[in-house]
């Protein structure tokens, strides 16, 4: 598992980043911005399914505890996007990039995909997330209006994150 130290600061700055957006933006129940499953995958792929889940536990859990105020709900829907970053990095720019344990950007891979990788695992997140904190409590077109608005907005806030982590790259 090596990292580089420039990529394990920006990682912990943008949690801190997170955790901003948790306690001092929340302007609405209808709206979730999250940071955290474009975080999840641009952790470079040399790192490990477990580790990456692991890394992943960590985070959500440092952003429950500091942050949101449901222990263990944004550790419980970022774990599997965290064993899924793999699959979707190798369905969406191809298997020889997991093989290689390359590193994809914006510039380098082009917006499109790019962005497809952020919306994906951003729904995966939000679904899980927005599922388990109204789960019984909360009617189901309320669950889905809030997942319909906060798509958008967290995965354009995703689209940021993976320019700041893979930042650009000679092609």
């Amino acid at each position: 598992m090596k990292t580089s130290s420039d990529f394990i600061l920006l990682y912990l700055l943008l949690t801190i980043a997170q955790l901003i957006l948790c306690n001092y933006l929340g302007m609405t129940t209808l709206m979730h911005l999250t940071l955290l499953p474009a975080m999840v995958l641009c952790i470079p792929l040399s790192v490990g399914s477990i580790w990456a889940m692991l890394i992943a536990f960590a985070t959500g859990l440092a952003v429950d505890l500091l942050g949101d105020g449901l222990i263990g709900l944004n550790a419980f829907a970022l774990v599997p996007a965290a064993l899924l970053r793999k699959p979707l990095v190798g369905s969406i720019f191809g298997r020889d990039m997991v093989e290689r344990a390359g590193k994809f950007s914006i510039y380098k891979n082009g917006l499109f995909p790019c962005a497809g990788a952020t919306v994906i695992s951003t729904a995966l997140f939000l679904a899980l997330y927005i599922f388990a904190d109204g789960a019984g409590e909360r009617p189901f077109w309320f669950n889905l209006v809030r997942f319909i608005i906060s798509l958008p907005t967290s995965s354009a806030l995703g689209l940021i994150v993976l320019n700041v982590l893979n930042p650009r790259e000679r092609r």
